[in-house]
């Protein structure tokens, strides 16, 4: 860990000339730490490298850091240290001008200055202090009387939550990270805003959890609008704070459902399916469920052929039939992007034509399937009452499994005939925009090669605006003052909501075959993947193993000579191939390390990670053209392969996952044409380069 400097007085600074001095030279000194540091990673890299690359037939972490002059050179020092260097220096030399509220700070005596360039020689003297970004700071502020305003403690912000309600807490009073609980307090009827968990002060582990500063003599009005300690720290710093929630609690929720008459919108990540599928959702739900089924994040898939959203339809289809839901059950199957707004209109317009108002709708699905994500996105739309959309927080959406609690809600639009008109006239107004918008950005597509382009991308609009009433206005006079600003919320028992139907969001549950609970929160932001995945092509032969990062395997047990196989993964998981004979020692050897990237820690991280455990004879018939992949082999959450065979051919192969977890095969393939977007093949190498994402039309 780099030396953390400890925070300048600025009242001790004789000019902005000065501050700029120092902070130059102190940057400086971060810059050589940095080397040192650097130095010391790189040379570990450098020397397992070193020991194992006669066994290393390809890895993608070492390809990325070689530079090809007719010969391979090592640059994975050289470019590292290079690259940190120069954007070190450029923040370095771009200071930020003197803040303007600092010239409201109080001014010291001219005896208690010090000079500027005597002050940089005694900074690594001083006693290092760490500032996070809940730190409790006081400052002495200058009143217009040039007296001495002290801090007002009423005004203490708390060290875990700077951004949140103002409450007090002084060092007596706090016990820890998490706030000062309660277990003596009762809990509220009120829930989180962002994961529908009641909020209560009693114990942390518990969900909908707020520190009893903030949750003691708040009103009820109040309450509706605060977020819980997990949510906060879920949105604002993408930290998980762990709860204590069990499978039992989220089957529990979904089976109010069994006696309802409802709708279930079936949200399935199409990255990751049938794991996303829970299996006995279908007996939970209820046998004579009606569903309609949402395959969301297609706008990740590369675009193999011009009808490749059709097959994805249809295996996401079969997928779903071979969990154990009816096909008479079916009433329509979705692709959308949820993040994008890709099909969402196309979703509403099929929720109003199939169902309307015969009862509620509920999203179901396992954990980050991007349930949420789509709620908010509906909350903004013609399925939402008009009044109900400023009255309603958003769920909270991370990339963290589990991130709703319980049932968030908003209602919903009764789809009469005549707002049915009004909306369908709008969108054939929109759809030429949008034809025209899609027919631009093609042809830039093929002509630029641009991936940007190629991404799919859709418009949520609205068709009923909201009654003009009075607004609130936050700069008037009286709001100036102390007083309180009113607080929106949403009265169920108001007579334009008492008889609505309502769509719920519902928890993900657990799925035992993913292995995102297994990973920590940035090993799930290097596994999931954000942007549109580049199919990674590979050369392997027979006796050769493929290693996805520290979460998947693949063994060629046996088979023709060489065949060649399709990775969809995150492009931020790296890949190694070597010998299967030489699989277990290199794993062992290279886990933790930026070979394979995750999981990644400490000692004793590494050590709790769970084993990859075997899936033997894995058997696949060749019976398509050489060109055309046969079927996936499926690696839990971290991504699948894709399988090309001669025709009439067969190949056995071993799959590895922690705890054996999510290994399936899946025939047909999701994408068959996938081989089409390889790039060239690297010389004296196994590897194809990266191709596009798209194939040109």
């Amino acid at each position: 860990m780099l030396r953390s400097f400890p925070t300048f007085d600025l009242l001790k600074w004789k000019s902005v000339a000065g501050l700029r001095y120092c902070q130059f030279n102190l940057n400086r000194r971060l810059v050589n730490q940095s080397k040192t540091l650097i130095s010391t990673d790189a040379n570990n890299t450098d020397t397992l490298y070193s020991k194992w690359k006669d066994k290393l037939l390809y890895s993608s972490f070492v390809e990325k850091h070689q530079l090809k002059l007719g010969y391979k050179q090592n640059k994975i020092l050289e470019s590292k240290l290079k690259k940190y260097e120069q954007n070190e220096f450029k923040k370095a030399s771009a200071v930020k001008p003197f803040a303007l509220v600092l010239k409201q700070l109080q001014t010291p005596p001219r005896d208690e200055r010090s000079d500027c360039y005597e002050s940089c020689v005694e900074i690594a003297d001083r006693p290092s202090t760490h500032q996070l970004p809940y730190q409790h700071l006081t400052l002495q502020v200058k009143t217009h009387q040039n007296s001495i305003q002290e801090p007002n403690e009423k005004l203490s912000t708390g060290e875990w939550m700077s951004d949140f309600e103002y409450y007090d807490e002084t060092e007596e009073n706090v016990t820890s990270f998490y706030g000062t609980p309660d277990p003596n307090e009762p809990a509220s009827t009120i829930p989180c805003g962002g994961c529908g968990a009641l909020l209560h002060c009693i114990e942390p582990s518990i969900p909908g959890y707020l520190p009893g500063q903030l949750f003691k003599g708040k009103s009820k009005e109040q309450l509706l609008t605060t977020n819980c300690q997990r949510c906060h720290f879920l949105k604002h710093y993408n930290v998980a704070v762990n709860v204590t929630v069990s499978a039992n609690d989220y089957i529990g929720i979904l089976s109010s459902i069994k006696t309802k008459k409802a709708l279930a919108v079936l949200l399935v990540d199409v990255l990751d399916f049938p794991c996303s599928i829970w299996p006995g959702l279908s007996e939970i739900l209820g046998v004579q469920r009606p569903i309609i089924v949402v395959g969301n994040k297609v706008d990740l898939l590369p675009q193999d052929s011009a009808g490749y959203l059709e097959n994805v339809r249809q295996c996401l289809t079969r997928s779903v039939i071979e969990s154990g839901f009816s096909r008479n059950n079916i009433k329509h199957v979705s692709l959308i992007s949820a993040s994008t707004g890709y099909g969402v209109e196309e979703l509403i317009t099929k929720i109003h034509n199939v169902w309307g108002t015969r009862g509620d709708v509920y999203l179901v699905g396992c954990t980050n399937v991007g349930k949420s994500t789509l709620f908010n996105a509906l909350l903004r739309s013609d399925l939402c009452k008009v009044q109900a959309t400023d009255l309603i927080q958003k769920a909270t959406a991370s990339p963290w499994p589990g991130t709703t609690i319980r049932m968030l809600k908003f209602p919903i639009l009764r789809p009469s005939d005549h707002r049915l008109f009004l909306r369908m006239k709008r969108l054939q107004q929109e759809r030429y925009i949008k034809q025209a918008n899609e027919k631009l950005r093609r042809e830039q597509k093929n002509a630029t090669k641009d991936s940007k382009q190629a991404t799919l991308l859709g418009h949520i609009g609205l068709t009923f605006e909201k009654e003009k009433g009075e607004l609130f206005d936050h700069f008037s006079v009286t709001q100036r003052s102390d007083a309180p600003l009113p607080i929106f919320t949403l009265n169920e028992k108001n007579e334009k909501y008492i008889n609505s139907k309502w769509c719920y969001d519902t928890p993900g549950v657990v799925q035992p075959d993913q292995i995102l609970d297994l990973l920590t929160t940035e090993e799930i932001v290097l596994t999931v993947p954000k942007q549109t995945i580049r199919p990674r092509i590979y050369l392997l032969k027979r006796g050769m193993t493929l290693l996805l990062g520290g979460l998947g395997r693949l063994d060629f047990v046996d088979g023709p000579d060489s065949i060649r196989v399709i990775l969809y993964a995150s492009n931020m998981l790296p890949t190694i191939i070597c010998q299967t004979l030489d699989a277990p020692a290199l794993y062992e050897a290279l886990l933790g390390t930026e070979f394979l990237a995750v999981p990644f820690g400490s000692q004793e991280r590494l050590e709790k990670f769970p084993v990859l455990e075997c899936v033997p004879n894995i058997l696949v018939h060749g019976t398509l053209e050489k060109h055309l992949t046969v079927c996936d082999i499926l690696l839990s959450s971290a991504g699948w392969i894709g399988v090309n065979l001669p025709k009439n051919s067969e190949a056995i192969f071993h799959a590895w996952t922690p705890k054996k977890r999510g290994v399936y095969i899946r025939q047909p393939a999701l994408l068959p044409n996938g081989l089409a977007l390889r790039g060239k093949r690297i010389r004296r190498s196994l590897a194809y380069r990266t191709g596009t994402i798209f194939k040109s039309r």
